[in-house]
């Protein structure tokens, strides 16, 4: 067997290794395709290619819509605001949880792309939905959730992104 490793630059600061293994055929078709689903296990998935500012677009988009429905459901129910105020950042932070997972192991997304999508997609989001809340709501702690609330998504985005991260990007 010959092992043939091949490094490549691949932007600033990224590196692409490349592995080959030739067989020498003795005869053995058994032999080739065992070793040739033993490397197809090693090779990485690629990483499929969507656009984040679309996908930061439809993230935000989810989230505004949910956190309206929360908001209409809550309003249905009779439930206080406090009710709706905890149950709509319960959801975000179960939102958030699965885009780091779902970019991470479905999309195969770098933890920088990860990131960057992430903080744009829910910091507008919640920015957003604080704008719909001042008409809805018609209150002055709507104002005041307009300000504070992007701020503490910075945070929550911050902290679980670290966690998440631990998690997640502990293998590279």
């Amino acid at each position: 067997m010959i092992f043939k490793k091949t490094t490549k630059q691949d932007g600033p600061g990224y590196h692409i290794e490349e592995n080959e293994i030739w067989v020498a055929d003795f005869g053995s078709h058994e032999l080739e395709e065992e070793l040739r689903s033993e490397l197809s296990k090693l090779k990485p998935k690629q990483t499929i290619n969507f656009s984040w500012v679309i996908t930061s677009f439809f993230l935000l988009a989810f989230l505004v819509v949910t956190d309206l429905m929360i908001r209409q459901v809550g309003t249905g129910l009779f439930w206080p605001e406090t009710t709706m105020f905890w149950t709509s950042w319960l959801w975000r932070i179960i939102l958030l949880i699965f885009w780091f997972w779902m970019a991470y192991a479905q999309l195969k997304w770098r933890a920088e792309k990860l990131f960057i999508s992430t903080v744009i997609s829910f910091v507008l989001g919640v920015f957003l939905s604080g704008l719909i809340k001042i008409f809805l709501v018609k209150s002055a702690w709507a104002w005041l959730n307009l300000l504070v609330e992007p701020i503490w998504m910075v945070l929550i985005v911050a902290l679980v992104g670290a966690f998440m991260y631990k998690l997640i990007f502990k293998n590279k």
